[in-house]
């Protein structure tokens, strides 16, 4: 067997730390690794007590049945005494193959640290080394040390989807949650740009963080993020319902929300429905409160005998639906008039929830023409309005103009727009 000494590293044989290839039995399945020094030995660098502590260790860790247990003490004893690079790489080579064989992640650890720490590795197997000492911080409990191991290893150009899922659950490990829907955002963003399709499991992870931190503008960018990557009635029904518990919108603003909820087909408890029907005003939009009223019955939410709520709501709307579409010609005509441009949104509401959306259309764009209204409020709703007729690039344009409190909703509806364009 050859071993390292004083005097064979002036030779050009090569010892056993540079022919050997690594296996790393982590979490999840070995990987093997190619790790062995590509220079020889005379061109190493080891101090005669390195060797001296080195040898005897070596021989037992690279036996086929060297008892390694035994060696713990002096394995992290010559993991202090590596100084040079190659006296780290090869310390840290015979931590990783002794933490292997006793399945001590503390010692693969450090195995790892040390060879990273001695640069003796190509560039790609630095970055599966980085990304390793950041999966075993994790597994450690170490959660601030394996976020920056993480992440060097993704801006090294490590696989992206594999770094960045554990990263975000390092983030939470951390006790940093806003970190961890960033990191959420941030990386689809990343993965998007790319070309590609970023992991539903994350962004299902990010929307359960927004919900327990009422966290509603993340929970907005995270819905548009998860409907574009995985476009579904149920991913709609599961970011909007997120958004809708924590985002904290006024009442208006809510029944936009609660609208595309219903264009998405994302409505779906009994609570839902009243609160859409009372914002709505079933008064003022009988015939759009009445249909939310049958879609909610139809769902079961709703009985037709012995509910008081139906009951109320039926009477009311029953009273108003037929005059309220009687009415719609009128109003158009006096908003026409109107020197302001509160006559063409009262006029374009009562459009809106008759589901004509090319006459609503045109009684917003004269609303914010007029002025002397709720701008952003008037812009959602003509945006909508466009959206719901397939306009795309008109809705994308309008809603992109919502600043304020609403620009979240208006957002949401753009997105809407874009995925459903004619």
């Amino acid at each position: 067997m050859l071993r390292i000494t004083s005097n064979s590293s002036r030779n050009s044989a090569k010892g056993y730390i540079s022919t050997f290839a690594m296996a790393l039995a982590l979490a999840g399945g070995a990987v093997a690794a190619s790790a062995g020094l590509s220079t020889t030995v005379a061109a190493q660098e080891y101090s005669e007590a390195f060797v001296a502590a080195y040898d005897p260790l070596g021989a037992v860790v690279f036996s086929e049945g060297g008892d390694v247990a035994p060696l713990e003490g002096q394995l992290n004893a010559i993991a202090d005494l590596a100084q040079s690079d190659d006296e780290k790489n090869a310390a840290g080579n015979l931590l990783l193959q002794a933490g292997n064989k006793l399945n001590s992640r503390p010692l693969q650890r450090r195995g790892v640290e040390l060879q990273l720490a001695g640069g003796k590795l190509d560039p790609a197997n630095a970055r599966l080394f980085t990304y390793y000492v950041g999966r075993l911080a994790y597994q450690l409990g170490d959660f601030a040390a394996a976020i920056g191991h993480l992440q060097n290893a993704i801006n090294l150009g490590y696989n992206r989807e594999e770094a960045a899922g554990l990263l975000i659950e390092a983030h939470i490990g951390n006790g940093n949650q806003p970190a961890a829907v960033q990191t959420v955002i941030s990386e689809t963003r990343q993965v998007n740009s790319a070309g590609g399709t970023a992991p539903q499991d994350w962004l299902f992870r990010g929307l359960a963080v927004a919900y327990a931190n009422e966290m509603g503008d993340q929970a907005v960018e995270l819905t548009k993020l998860l409907v574009k990557n995985h476009p579904s009635d149920s991913n709609w029904m599961a970011g909007l319902q997120v958004v809708n518990a924590v985002a904290g919108l006024e009442d208006d603003a809510q029944l936009d929300l609660l609208r595309l909820m219903r264009a998405t087909n994302s409505l779906t408890a009994r609570s839902e429905y009243i609160i859409y029907i009372e914002n709505s005003d079933p008064r003022i939009m009988s015939n759009e409160a009445n249909a939310v009223l049958e879609e909610g019955r139809a769902k079961g939410e709703f009985q037709t005998a012995g509910d008081e709520y139906y009951t109320e709501v039926k009477g009311i709307v029953a009273a108003r639906m037929d005059a309220d579409r009687a009415d719609a010609p009128d109003l158009v005509t006096e908003a026409q008039g109107d020197p302001s441009g509160e006559g063409a949104i009262i006029a374009a509401d009562v459009l809106y929830s008759l589901a004509d959306y090319a006459g609503a259309e045109a009684m917003y764009a004269l609303a914010v023409a007029k002025g002397d209204v709720d701008t952003n409020q008037a812009l959602t709703r003509l945006g909508m309005s466009q959206a719901l007729q397939g306009k795309s690039a008109e809705a994308v344009a309008t809603l992109g103009r919502v600043t304020g409190g609403r620009a979240g909703v208006a957002s949401l509806w753009s997105t809407y727009a874009e995925l459903n364009a004619m």
